[in-house]
């Protein structure tokens, strides 16, 4: 056994093995958890960092020879305000809403990378990866949890199996931290890193779990078969419902305890949940987020660079977008198998991806497409404390309809980051360049390259990059929102905690002044796009945020603009200013409330917008949340009003069963679509879908009425079985 070295001197927590761990009911009244060593060196880190906290909280941590278990007692002296209003999956991560217990974990101590377990008092759990300060919610492992409502409190009962989680088997110490959150209070309370620069999600900051040793993760083979059946009709071609039942298996090995192969045979997506409408008052495409489990997982090895730029007109840049496969122009290009390998060897970091599409021709759509093979590697080493150096490339076109027309992208980035810096400020630097090989891309700039500082501390976040990206930068597997520009930012923000002995710091937890710029010029260096933007902020201490900001843009059609249907923009420079003002009431109320008005010009006109929404929430067995954004735009060549409304209705009997409505109008398509989805968890890695979706088009001939088009239901089980 390897003893790893301690990462710093404080808290220490201590594992002790059992024979059989304790049954999982929410309460620690087991024998088992008797043996455990009870860990109580909480500090607070928000609001007053380092202080003791308001309210006690206990850990205690088992493990036998199937998983680790922790157990933490959150005592409460007003357990009737304790906040619980969600049960479903993945709903608990940045957004405040709920009491929640935060576990990271470390099992290489490597201080880059760890697993994050999050669970709130009703029992309701996500899970995800932490890397460097960031939180990514894209890995679903199985493990499991209780948490119940106590007459003192409230306690979680947490069970991670060995052959969930990458470990290092030679090491007897691992890294773990724990954050509690009381979400009436705003009140965050951690075992280790308590300073208001430290990042929980930062694994540097963890303390020694020490006591493990002897422990397997099994043959490290994981089988999940699936089957289905589904139903479609399609109401415009007046043929009758069309019957279809599949299977397909995924199969995953744990070559080593941290490297995985999988592959995915017939590979499916039909519990997906769908994307949220937006309207695009821009010409540039908009980014949708990936969903779909198979390519979630081990997609943080591909972050790459900067991975995404920000401001108005550049969504970001991604050498590898996952998305691009299995949909192209909106359709949903079957897939015949999917492979991959992720994972880390040593101080190497991989993930590989391969994807065989299938054949796809429809007619109607004007779309054919051949059989296609696409590929995606990533791979980088670990350097120094928090660094990295590494390489990416991809192979293949989804969306070309001849195989000849090949398109592969390679690059390198190179990332220093440190929490260290002066002592215990945190600071990043990323340095990256792409090349993109295409047929007939003509005689065009196919590379790009960026550099990017950031300082990111709770007092002064402050952060500027560079990017270049060439007119023939267009990656078949990437997504790109605009080629052929040169773009820099700056963006300082101030963010001020006033004395919590005055009147003011009662009243205000803290306050953010933002200044930002951006500007865009072609390649040859001529100005198209500058925005100059002031954002202030202030978040009270009961939990509601004030905010706001002003912008002036200039901007340079290069060709008339079609903004809404009809409605044409001339080419040519326009200068414009607009201005925002928002509230958001504190998310632990049972009602809350979101509000953004935007007023102010708008190219050659002016324009107004719109965003409410209301979120009913009761104790997490219901919520109902009604949004709406409303443009309206006033403009020489025309007006026009374009709408999104949506209507959420969740209704849970447990964490593990609920049904989960989303309904969506939006008055550009003047499409009406509603999904449900029935998610029933026999076991963890054991689950019953049901999903349902109908959409109908607003036809006003003679009247206005809804006409229905096409409609899709998939009833499907996902089995995991574990040798």
């Amino acid at each position: 056994m390897m003893v790893a070295p301690v990462l710093q001197a404080g808290p220490v927590f201590k594992a002790v093995r059992v024979d059989k761990g304790p049954r999982l009911d929410g309460q620690l009244d087991d024998e088992a958890w008797k043996q455990a060593v009870a860990f109580t060196e909480f500090r607070q880190a928000r609001p007053n960092p380092n202080n003791p906290p308001s309210e006690r909280t206990e850990v205690r941590v088992l493990y036998d020879a199937r998983g680790l278990y922790i157990g933490v007692t959150c005592y409460d002296s007003e357990p009737r305000k304790i906040s619980a209003n969600t049960m479903a999956h993945d709903a608990e991560s940045e957004n405040e809403s709920d009491d929640n217990v935060k576990i990271l974990l470390d099992p290489f101590q490597d201080r880059r990378n760890a697993y994050v377990f999050i669970v709130n008092p009703r029992g309701a759990r996500s899970e995800g990866l932490a890397f460097g300060q960031d939180l990514s919610l894209d890995w679903d492992g199985i493990w499991d949890a209780r948490a119940r409502i106590l007459a003192d409190g409230w306690s979680v009962e947490i069970v991670i199996p060995f052959k969930t989680i990458s470990f290092n088997p030679r090491l007897t110490s691992w890294g773990l931290n724990i954050e509690r959150y009381i979400a009436r209070k705003q009140e965050t309370i951690r075992a280790s890193g308590a300073d208001l620069d430290s990042h929980f999600y930062n694994p540097s900051e963890a303390a020694p779990l020490e006591g493990i040793q002897d422990i397997k993760q099994g043959t490290g083979i994981t089988i999940r078969p699936y089957g289905l059946v589904s139903e479609t009709k399609d109401y415009g071609a007046g043929r009758p419902t069309d019957w279809n039942a599949a299977a397909g298996i995924d199969v995953y090995k744990n070559f080593t305890p941290n490297f995985v192969g999988a592959v995915s045979v017939n590979t499916d997506f039909a519990e997906t949940e769908v994307d949220e409408r937006q309207i695009n008052l821009t010409r540039f495409p908009l980014f949708f987020p990936e969903k779909r489990t198979f390519f979630l997982e081990g997609s943080e090895y591909f972050n790459f660079g900067t991975s995404s730029g920000g401001g108005q007109y550049h969504s970001s840049f991604l050498p590898f977008f996952s998305r691009r496969i299995g949909l192209v122009a909106d359709e949903q290009i079957p897939l015949n198998f999917g492979a991959k390998l992720f994972g880390r060897l040593g101080k190497t970091n991989i993930s590989i991806v391969d994807v065989g599409a299938r054949h796809f021709n429809d007619l109607e759509a004007g779309l054919v497409l051949p059989a296609k093979n696409l590929l995606a590697a990533r791979i980088y080493q670990n350097i120094w404390e928090e660094s990295r150096v590494g390489f990416i490339f991809t192979d293949g076109n989804p969306a070309s309809s001849d195989n000849s027309d090949y398109n592969r992208l390679a690059g390198l980035d190179f990332r220093y980051a440190t929490s260290h810096l002066w002592g215990d400020k945190n600071f990043t630097f990323d340095l990256w360049g792409v090349y993109n090989w295409r047929k007939d891309a003509g005689n065009t700039k196919k590379q790009g390259f960026g550099v990017r500082l950031d300082y990111p501390n709770d007092l002064w976040d402050v952060n500027t990059s560079y990017s270049f990206y060439g007119d023939g930068l267009d990656p078949g597997l990437g997504f790109i929102s605009r080629p052929g520009v040169q773009t820099y930012s700056v963006m300082g923000a101030y963010m001020p905690r006033p004395d919590k002995a005055s009147w003011l710091g009662k009243a205000v937890r803290q306050f953010f002044l933002e200044p930002y710029a951006e500007f865009y010029w072609d390649l040859a260096g001529r100005l198209e796009t500058r925005s100059l933007a002031f954002s202030p902020a202030v978040q009270l201490e009961s939990g509601d945020r004030i905010e706001g900001d002003i912008s002036n843009t200039y901007d340079v059609l290069p060709y008339d603009f079609e903004v809404s249907d009809g409605v044409i923009i001339p080419q040519g420079p326009y200068t414009y200013t607009n201005m925002r003002i928002g509230v958001e009431s504190a998310g632990h109320r049972p009602i809350q409330v979101e509000f953004n008005q935007h007023f102010g010009q708008f190219y050659s006109g002016r324009l107004t917008e719109t965003e409410v929404g209301v979120s009913l929430k009761c104790k997490g067995y219901a919520a109902l949340g009604v949004s709406a954004n409303l443009i309206r735009g006033r403009l020489p060549q025309g007006n026009f009003n374009e709408n999104v409304f949506e209507l959420k209705a969740d209704v849970f009997l447990s964490p593990n069963l609920g049904l989960m409505n989303y309904i969506q109008y939006d008055d550009v398509s003047k499409q009406l679509g509603w999904q449900a989805r029935f998610r029933w968890q026999i076991t963890p890695g054991n689950e019953i879908f049901l999903v349902y979706n109908k959409n109908w088009e607003r036809r006003w001939d003679p009247m206005s009425r809804f006409v229905p088009f096409g409609e899709h239901g998939v009833f499907k089980i996902q089995l995991t079985i574990r040798p």
